[in-house]
């Protein structure tokens, strides 16, 4: 399939690399379709959340895995219903990044993380109940992991 993006013109992105997003994603309700690729940078992979009906929104992101430590979602029974999961375990998940204009300064947003159900191809943007996850968190700022 080939998507149209305003940063990197014209992208094939594979079929099963294509999400529904039922409610869109909060600020971009109307966006209900978004696919998942990666491009590379100096040899280093980066995973970008693109629109596929139009060209903005397009979203740096990044599993938790790889920059926020100990990431373990508590997810609310609506929000499972709604992307046809009964645990966390089945979802894979995804942070929105902010990068200004540093690294030093990129933030991710770990408390509205977007869930995606790798079987049933649904996604949603969901708000985590744990009480310690920032909405600006900076993995690279001069105090490693600190909250903005």
């Amino acid at each position: 399939m080939i998507i149209d993006t305003r940063d990197f013109g014209r992208v094939e992105v594979d079929a099963g690399s294509v999400f529904a997003f039922p409610e869109g994603l909060y600020g971009f309700e109307k966006d209900r379709t978004m696919a998942l690729f990666v491009r590379t940078y100096d040899d280093i992979p980066f995973l970008y959340l693109q629109s596929v009906t139009n060209t903005v929104p397009c979203f740096l992101v990044f599993e938790p895995v790889d920059l926020f430590p100990g990431f373990a979602p508590e997810v609310d029974a609506d929000d499972l219903k709604a992307l046809e999961a009964t645990t966390s375990s089945e979802l894979m998940f995804l942070l929105i990044a902010n990068v200004p204009d540093s690294v030093e300064g990129l933030s991710l947003n770990v408390k509205s993380p977007i869930a995606i159900n790798p079987k049933t191809k649904i996604g949603r943007q969901i708000i985590l109940q744990n009480d310690d996850y920032s909405l600006r968190y900076q993995p690279f700022s001069a105090e490693e992991g600190r909250d903005a």
